[in-house]
This record gives C-alpha cells, structure tokens and sequence, in this order.
C-alpha cells in the first residue's frame, strides 16, 4: 500500500526524564493524528510515582490516511478504511514503525537499560504497534532483537486491536507467554470497537497460550475507597484484561491509574 510519509517535523520524540537514578523505561506509543507531546500532562501526573522511569513518547510520521480521505496526518500506518476489523492491512507501515520501536528499545539497551526493564505501551494505533513490536519475532522484518522477539517487561494497550491479524500467531515471540500484559477497553468505544479488544485478548490467550490473570469490567472513575494495591493479579505473568462501563474512545481515570500501578508493578524501583 503506497502513501505519502513524512517525518515529524516535532523530531523522533518527547523524554520525560526520571527524577531519581534512571533504571527503567516506558517508551509510550500515541494514536492517530497525535504526537508525544500530546501525552506529556498525563505523564506528568503519573511520573512521581515512578521516579526512576524514563519516558519514552516517539512522534509518528505524517502520512496520507486512506481512509481520511488521503488526509495527511501523524499516524504509525496507514488506515485502508476505518473497518479495522478488514484483513487489508498496511503492512509495510506497520513493519517500518515496528523496526523504528526497535531502534529505540535498542537505544535504551545501548544506554544500560535491559529490555526486561523496559515496557512498550500506547493508545489506539499506538496500542496496536505496541502488540506487533512487543509480542512478535519478525526475523527480516525486525531489527536488533525484534528480529527473534524482544524479552520485555511488560506490554500494555489501551484502546488498541490486534494488527497483522492475518499472519500476527505465526510471528509471535516465544517470550508472548512470558510477558505480563495490560489490555484497556472503553465498552462504548465506537472508534476502536470494543469488540475488536475483545478479539485480541482472545487470540492471545486461547490461540497463543498467554495466561488469562483477569477479566474485569470496571466503572471509569476510581472507586470512593481508593485503590487497592492488592487488587487483582495485575502485572504478573499474563493478561489482565479490563473493560469500563460506558467509556468511549478515551484513556479515563481508571485506566490512568490501572495503567500506573501496572508499571509500578512490572517495573519496581
């Protein structure tokens, strides 16, 4: 699929930088006509918790969305029609934005990070790259370790679907089983339908043998009683896979927070 694609004119990306002794990475993936800086107040009200973590927000490209009527916009692949359910897939703009991830998860190896102290996550189209460069071995199609599949420390997505869905099980890494697992879905997303979310999680698990750890649907706000930290089996091995009742196509309060204690959790000080 041939479009128009031009690199940001914002660079490759934002950093927020830890404010303690740097030993963890979250490189954090944006969804259609965004950028990193569009993330940057959600990750300042997170990050003091989490003050030995480097952010990571890569701008997409500029390219012409098919579906948007040829409409030129930052997004990580093009968008054949907005049924993102359809097998026709750009897949040459997903692969070329999977080795990009690699390229930076590479950097941050090079830097003395180990990838296992890194985790990839995004929304929407940034959710669905985070599957295929997180979870996939993409040989001559990836770079660095993306080429056998990258040993993580946790993958997670909001609002996203599974890309390459043809092809997607027979490229998965053999460290997919091992890798702890957040997937965020709003029921009453009409962008991203929830159904599609669903789909994923069910690939994942039934066909790809990641362990289901939870399967729960939550209000959208954080309940009156707080949080617990105890709650579930989020970030452990496996997927925890939560819905919220009536959210849209929107990262809502209580995915802000379930977002935050899974990293918290994957990636102790």
């Amino acid at each position: 699929m041939a479009t128009r694609v031009i690199p940001s004119l914002r660079g490759p990306y934002e950093v927020v930088k830890p404010s303690a002794t740097h030993t963890a990475t979250v490189i954090f993936l944006h969804g259609l006509g965004d950028s990193g800086s569009g993330w940057l107040g959600i990750v300042k009200m997170i990050k003091d918790e989490l003050p030995h973590v480097k952010w990571l927000l890569p701008n997409a490209p500029s390219r012409s969305i098919t579906a948007n009527r040829g409409f030129v916009m930052a997004g990580w692949f093009d968008l054949p029609s907005w049924d993102l359910g359809d097998n026709h897939e750009d897949r040459d703009g997903m692969l070329d934005s999977a080795r990009t991830i690699d390229k930076y998860i590479q950097e941050e190896v090079n830097a003395g990070i180990p990838a296992e102290r890194i985790v990839i996550g995004g929304f929407s189209q940034g959710g669905s790259m985070s599957l295929l460069a997180g979870l996939t071995a993409r040989r001559e199609d990836g770079l660095f370790e993306g080429k056998y599949g990258w040993k993580l420390g946790g993958v997670a997505v909001l609002s996203g679907w599974l890309p390459l869905q043809d092809v997607f099980p027979k490229m998965a890494s053999p460290h997919l089983i091992t890798t702890p697992m957040l997937m965020c879905h709003g029921t009453a997303d009409t962008v991203v339908p929830y159904s599609l979310g669903q789909r994923a999680s069910r690939i994942l698990t039934n066909d790809l043998g990641l362990p289901v750890l939870e399967n729960l649907t939550l209000s959208m706000l954080i309940p009156p009683s707080g949080y617990s930290p105890d709650e579930g089996k989020l970030g452990a091995t496996g997927l925890s896979f939560r819905s919220y009742r009536s959210a849209g196509h929107e990262a809502c309060e209580r995915t802000l927070e379930d977002l935050k204690q899974f990293l918290k959790r994957v990636l102790l000080r």
